[in-house]
């Protein structure tokens, strides 16, 4: 099998497990839903060991490290901006739900920061940053 094959079966498989998953949510049967998403799962991992050729190369890790990279920081500014913005919204207006929605944004926010900075300690390590 090759790479364009595998792509194909990845998004049949992809549309199977959406339609069990709905079909799931309808009938308001989780154990369906839980075998749809672990039937494809399963049958993606024995396709996955047919293909012949690498699924990944140094160029797309390369550039999924920097998308990653982007994403954090557009990510955790915009929340950080959006909690800012509810806080103060919310505390002017004397409103507890918008205040409560920007506390709670800002503490995601530094989440998403300290889980960065613990990653990024840990992979720096990992691939011999002498420091």
């Amino acid at each position: 099998m090759n790479l364009k094959e595998f792509r194909t079966v990845r998004i049949l498989v992809a549309f199977f497990v959406a339609l069990t998953v709905s079909v799931a949510v309808s009938l308001d049967n989780g154990y369906l839903a839980l075998a749809g998403v672990s039937i494809g799962m399963l049958f993606l991992f024995i396709v996955r060991k047919k293909v012949k050729q690498p699924l990944y190369d140094e160029r797309i890790k390369s550039v999924s490290g920097e998308a990653a990279r982007m994403t954090y920081a557009i990510v955790t500014i915009v929340l950080a901006f959006f909690s800012l913005m509810l806080m103060f919204g919310g505390r002017n207006a004397d409103n507890i739900f918008l205040e409560s929605l920007g506390i709670t944004l800002s503490y995601t926010a530094l989440l998403n920061i300290a889980v960065y900075a613990v990653m990024f300690k840990y992979y720096n390590s990992k691939y011999g940053a002498d420091e």
